[in-house]
């Protein structure tokens, strides 16, 4: 199962455009993985991210880069 923490407040979702997220993927092994992710918000990205790995114990956004 995959516990999904967000630490952006709703103003960075408030449009929806196409982002770039670095995103933290943590797998129940405590083997670490940080991904690029295109996606319109926050939870996406996380979606995105933990749908490439298996095994999955939380991920996290770790930053937003608009273009």
């Amino acid at each position: 199962m995959t516990h999904v923490m967000n630490i952006f407040d709703s103003s960075l979702n408030s449009d929806s455009s196409i982002k770039y997220y670095s995103v933290e993927v943590i797998t129940f092994d405590g083997e670490s993985y940080t991904e690029e992710i295109e996606a319109r918000d926050a939870d996406e990205a996380q979606e995105i991210a933990a749908s490439m790995y298996d095994d999955v114990d939380y991920t996290m956004v770790q930053g937003c880069f608009a273009y």
